[in-house]
């Protein structure tokens, strides 16, 4: 095809390229050059999928349909598939469960589950454990509105997400969904729901931080209109910190760095570097699948580029250096062992914690064999004559049973 023609992908290919019954799905624009092509051919493809497409309740009887998304993920190796040797086909795990006094196959009615409290063994059943873990039907359910300030930077406990109107959940949830949004955004405010994402999934506090649409250049969509979905923490994820106080900078000092800083600032895009342990990865499958003798070297570019650093700020590092660290210095050199203060007393040892120190019997009736390290129901199990091992919730089920508990 000529380079001046556009190609359109509609004439033919359209009917004959599988796509997702989906109104976000689009076809991507077609490489006009050699060079676009080949990092497309090199680019894993990623399908823009809804994680979840769930309610938003504003109140009784009124909802949206949102659809979850996720905008950012941390690419890693595809998980490894079983094959056969012979054959070369997939093989299927099956899990069975065998008891261990019959040596008979049991069936999912068999199986019950325990918790351990007051030294006896409390029994659920399946559906029993099932209903605990439910705390609600899956979807957002809004508690209030807060300033935009007050979602706080180091509050972060992991990736946030991003939901979209979707009109299969509710009907004419675009519109409304709009009018939130647009409210939010002239208030300066962000939405604290009630988050369960599925069925039997653990609840959370989010904040619906609020997203203008953003146009870039030939009038293209460069951010989506909608809400984050920010994660907060409970009051049991705050912790309180304490640093031993370190030696501070002077100004000097504090100025030659920021000078290092300014010489060696650039801007910084994350498409520009890629993972090295999966391009790696990804070479060797290349080459096994197409069976080459080489394997392609890959780039590692985050490997700092020291050429670079010298001719930029190679001078201002010397003197950083001179400010920092005292005549002699040698990075290289392993700093001495510290001597002991000399003192005629005798060195006060710690005290270890032995087996006599516990009252293994009397734990065992307040339930408290968890507390118990695993070396002292050791010691006590052998002394009473009983051979146990493994994990520390055998010996713990071995002391409850020798006891009768």
């Amino acid at each position: 095809m000529h380079i001046g023609h556009s190609f359109d992908v509609s004439l033919f290919y359209r009917d004959i390229i599988y796509v997702d019954d989906d109104d976000a799905t689009t076809l991507p624009d077609p490489s006009e050059n050699f060079e676009e092509l080949l990092i497309r051919v090199r680019s894993k493809e990623v399908k823009k999928r809804a994680l979840q497409r769930i309610p938003l309740s504003l109140g009784p009887g009124l909802e949206i349909g949102v659809g979850v998304y996720c905008l950012v993920r941390e690419a890693k190796k595809p998980s490894f598939v079983r094959l056969d040797q012979r054959s070369n086909e997939e093989l299927k795990t099956q899990t069975r469960h065998i008891c261990e006094d019959t040596g008979t196959e049991l069936m999912p009615t068999d199986i019950k589950f325990y918790q351990p409290f007051g030294g006896e063994k409390v029994v659920f059943e399946k559906e029993e454990v099932t209903e605990m873990k439910k705390f609600g039907e899956p979807g957002l359910t809004l508690m209030g509105f807060k300033p935009r300030s007050r979602v706080k930077k180091h509050c972060y406990i992991k990736p946030s997400n991003f939901i979209f109107p979707d009109e299969s959940v509710v009907k004419g949830s675009s519109s409304l969904f709009k009018v939130l949004l647009d409210r939010c955004l002239a208030r300066d405010i962000v939405a604290i729901c009630r988050y369960i994402a599925r069925q039997n999934a653990q609840p959370f506090f989010v904040a619906l931080v609020p997203q203008a649409e953003n146009l870039g250049e030939n009038n293209l969509q460069v951010e989506s209109p909608g809400f984050h979905v920010v994660f907060l923490p409970f009051a049991e994820d705050f912790r309180t910190l304490h640093f031993e106080e370190s030696t501070k900078a002077n100004t000097e000092q504090i100025d030659k760095a920021k000078d290092i800083i300014k010489k060696l600032t650039f801007k910084y895009q994350p498409d520009s570097f890629e993972n090295p342990v999966l391009q790696k990865h990804y070479r060797y499958l290349e080459a096994i699948a197409l069976e080459h003798d080489e394997v392609e070297q890959v780039t590692d570019l985050t490997e700092p580029d020291i050429e670079r650093i010298s001719r930029r700020a190679g001078s201002l590092l010397e003197e950083f250096k001179e400010l920092v660290y005292s005549d002699g210095y040698d990075p290289e050199q392993k700093p001495g062992a510290k001597r002991k203060a000399a003192s005629n007393a005798p060195s006060a040892k710690r005290p270890r914690s032995s087996s006599e120190d516990v009252d293994v019997e009397a734990e065992a009736r307040k339930g408290n064999l968890k507390k118990v390290t695993v070396p002292v129901l050791k010691a006590y199990l052998k002394g009473v004559g009983v051979s146990a091992g493994g994990k520390k919730q055998d010996l713990i089920d071995a002391v409850n049973e020798h006891l009768g508990f």
